[in-house]
């Protein structure tokens, strides 16, 4: 019973392992490192770390929690492409949540293209965006790590 549980479970943490490797090895000047805070509308809230790599239009972002627990991942192929979800954690795996998930995170992963309806994207003086989607009051919040936080 346990093997064939390891088995079903095997391809998704190798594609996490790749995507986690593929984010480390990227240039320092195409990484992005922030600390992401969610607030949710109901007194929900979810914060992390969130890792963005840019390769000209194609983007990967990685999102972990305080605990290690990774969050999401999510990819954006090409500049035609839609973002897309994987590894979602069980609380968030529902199609409505991770729909709206995927086009705000577009708006990080495509940062040329016009802004979805519904969303604010406001950018600080010390490198803070802040992503306000109006519809469903979600608010992310994404503060710069400086290179003395960051782990290596």
């Amino acid at each position: 019973m346990r093997f064939s549980l390891f088995n079903k479970a095997w391809p998704g943490c190798f594609l996490a392992f790749l995507l986690w490797g593929a984010v480390m090895a990227a240039p320092a000047q195409d990484l992005r490192r922030y600390t992401l805070h969610i607030d949710l509308p109901r007194d929900g809230h979810l914060s992390g770390i969130c890792l963005i790599r840019m390769e000209g239009d194609r983007g990967a972002m990685s999102m972990v929690n305080e605990f290690g627990i990774k969050a999401f991942d999510a990819v954006c192929p090409g500049a035609k492409g839609r973002v897309r979800l994987h590894n979602v954690m069980p609380m968030l795996d529902k199609w409505y949540i991770r729909r709206v998930l995927a086009k705000d995170m577009s708006v990080l992963l495509r940062p040329h293209r016009r802004l979805p309806r519904r969303r604010t994207l406001e950018r600080r003086e010390d490198g803070t965006l802040v992503l306000t989607n109006r519809r469903f009051k979600i608010t992310y919040r994404f503060k710069p790590l400086e290179e003395d936080d960051a782990v290596e």
